[in-house]
This record gives structure tokens, C-alpha cells and sequence, in this order.
């Protein structure tokens, strides 16, 4: 091969030794999705979930029937990334489903579920990597509310006909009750294209719709809402700028900061600046200390509370004086929280 020829040849030589790494690395996934240990299993499962060979798309269909719950889990939410539309039928198998009713029934039921780990099977998870169970050879008995709640997740994504669009048609209803749940729906299915929509019923005349299409949009980490929900954190509701606040903390734009320093200084009721201070201290920056200093005069206990404890997460050391001014706050909530402050700060 000529200079030239390597010249003019370069981007299929990279693409072709691209293409052999990709094909290396799908090899080793493909082999560690059989490996007896179940947090191998689990982690050749999320990792296929960025390949689009077929191989890779059988191999996690076939971890999201493992005997493990915890693979099974990991595979499901893959399929749901990779958009594996193959999978419907095995989700709606798990979900216990058997027509489209049921179908959507299940998955606003399952995907909002919530629950914790029985304490003997997470202490087992910390012995064995992670995975509890993972050397049981038994199989569990039917599954666990992780597991239907990553399959209603990912059924909605694979057949988003089942349950978004009923729920993005409700967002244009008239009745405020029935618009609300759809929004909570949209928000339980982490519906991304309903963020649009949501932006407009932002600026709706009931506090109560403005109020539950914030916290949707927070739940959706929709950074294309910042702005709008910068605005409403002047709203004459206090409800409504509450759920703005914990909104903008969940998405966490650098704006946040300054606009949060704003309100925990100003904001006419103690429960907004309260979320503020906290939400501050949730923002991991230093710009947030001054005012976190001005809020430990806020003349309601809690939030002088949060302020100190923001204020101790900030690792503000310079600050330490200010705080230790506090250990005789008429509150005891205050002072233990000062207390806390003063050993965490000093002892570091």
C-alpha cells in the first residue's frame, strides 16, 4: 500500500479496527452472560444494553430470565434502554398480563412500586458482592417487585401505545383530577416525551396542575424546564415554589445556586426557604455558603436547622465560628444539628 492508498484508506482502517474491538467486546460479554457468578451475569447484562447485534439482544433476553432476580432485573432494564421490542411478549408474561387493559393497568400499578430489600437478603448482598442469592442455586418463587417494576418500565418505553399515550392524550383534558394522575402516570413511567406537554400545563391557571407538573418534571430531570421552572419560583403559591425547588434540585442546573441562595433568604413562607437551605446543601457548592450563613438567623427553627446541616455537608469550615454560635439555639433540633457540625468540621 502506497502513502496515499494508507491516506485515502485511513477512516475504513479505523472503522475496520473499531468494528474488531466492538466485536471483541461482545465476545467477552456474550461469554461472562453464561458465567456461574451472578454479578457477572448482572454486569454483562447492563453492559449489553449498548450493543445492537442480535446476539447481544438474545443474551439479554435470555438474562431476564435467569434464576436470579437481581440479573433478571439488571437484563429487563437493558432491553428497556436498547428498545428491544422483542421483549414485549416476556414483559407482559412477567407483568401477569394477557390483553392491552391489563397491560396498562399493570404498568401504572408496577411502575411507581417501591419497597426495601428484607434486611437478612441485603446483609447477604454485602457478602457476596452485591448480589444476594448469588450462589443459591434455588430458583425464587415467582418475582420480586423490582423486577415488575423494571418490566412496566420497559414495557412502556417498547410500547409506549400501551400506557404514554393514553396518558399524553389525558394531559388534554378538561378535568383537573383525571389531567394530574396522567401527569403522575407520565412522571411513574418516566415518560421523556412528555416533557413538551408538561412545559405548557406548567403555566396553567390551577396552582394544584402548575404544582403536580413541576414535581414531573423534576421526577423527569427535564433540563429543557429550567427556565420555566426558574419563573415559578416567584409563583403566589407557596405549594407551587416548593416542588419547584426539590424539582430544580432533582434536575441540578449550575442556575440552581443563585436562584436557591434567592429564595432561602427572601421567600416570604419558612417552608419554601426551609426546602431551599436543604436543597443547597444537595447542590455541592461553595457559592451556596454565604447565604446558608444568612439563613442560620432565620428567625424559624427549621430553617436554621437545614442551613446548619447544608452547611456541614458543604464541609464550610470557614464557617465553623458562625455555626458554633448556635450551640445555644433555643432549639434542641438546632443544637444537635450544631453539634454535629462542630465534630464533623473540626475533625477533619
Amino acid at each position: 500500500m502506497t502513502r496515499s492508498d494508507y491516506r485515502y484508506n485511513m477512516p475504513q482502517i479505523y472503522y475496520e479496527c473499531a468494528s474488531g474491538m466492538e466485536q471483541k467486546l461482545l465476545e467477552i460479554l456474550l461469554k461472562a452472560s453464561d458465567d456461574p457468578d451472578a454479578n457477572v451475569r448482572k454486569a454483562a447484562a447492563i453492559a449489553l444494553a449498548d450493543g445492537e447485534n442480535n446476539h447481544a439482544k438474545s443474551a439479554i433476553i435470555k438474562l431476564a430470565k435467569d434464576k436470579i432476580w437481581q440479573v433478571r432485573e439488571a437484563a429487563i432494564t437493558s432491553l428497556g434502554r436498547a428498545k428491544v421490542m422483542e421483549a414485549a411478549d416476556l414483559m407482559l408474561k412477567v407483568l401477569g398480563c394477557d390483553d392491552e387493559a391489563s397491560a396498562r393497568k399493570a404498568i401504572l400499578q408496577w411502575a411507581s412500586a417501591k419497597g426495601e430489600e428484607p434486611a437478612a437478603d441485603a446483609a447477604k448482598a454485602k457478602t457476596q458482592g452485591g448480589v444476594p442469592g448469588a450462589s443459591d442455586p434455588k430458583k425464587p418463587v415467582g418475582d420480586p417487585w423490582q423486577v415488575k417494576k423494571a418490566a412496566a418500565l420497559t414495557l412502556s418505553r417498547i410500547r409506549p401505545d400501551l400506557a404514554v399515550v393514553p396518558l399524553l392524550n389525558a394531559l388534554s383534558m378538561e378535568n383537573p383530577t383525571a389531567k394530574m394522575a396522567a401527569m403522575a402516570g407520565l412522571g411513574n413511567v418516566n415518560a421523556a416525551e412528555a416533557v413538551d406537554m408538561l412545559l405548557e400545563v406548567l403555566a396553567d391557571k390551577d396552582w394544584n396542575i402548575r404544582k403536580v407538573a413541576a414535581t414531573t418534571l423534576g421526577k423527569l430531570k427535564a433540563e429543557s424546564a429550567v427556565n420555566a421552572l426558574l419563573d415559578l419560583l416567584d409563583d403566589e403559591r407557596f405549594a407551587v415554589r416548593i416542588e419547584v425547588v426539590i424539582a430544580l434540585n432533582h434536575i441540578k442546573p449550575p442556575e440552581a445556586v443563585a436562584a436557591f441562595s434567592k429564595v432561602v433568604v427572601s421567600d416570604n413562607n419558612y417552608e419554601v426557604r426551609k426546602v431551599a437551605a436543604t436543597a443547597l446543601g444537595n447542590l455541592k457548592s461553595a457559592d451556596a455558603i454565604p447565604a446558608l450563613l444568612t439563613a442560620l438567623e432565620d428567625e424559624n427553627w427549621m430553617v436554621r436547622k437545614a442551613a446548619v446541616d447544608s452547611l456541614t455537608n458543604l464541609k464550610a469550615y470557614d464557617g465553623l465560628g458562625k455555626i458554633m454560635e448556635h450551640l445555644v439555639d433555643e432549639q434542641e433540633d438546632v443544637r444537635s444539628s450544631v453539634a454535629v457540625a462542630v465534630l464533623r468540621l473540626s475533625q477533619s
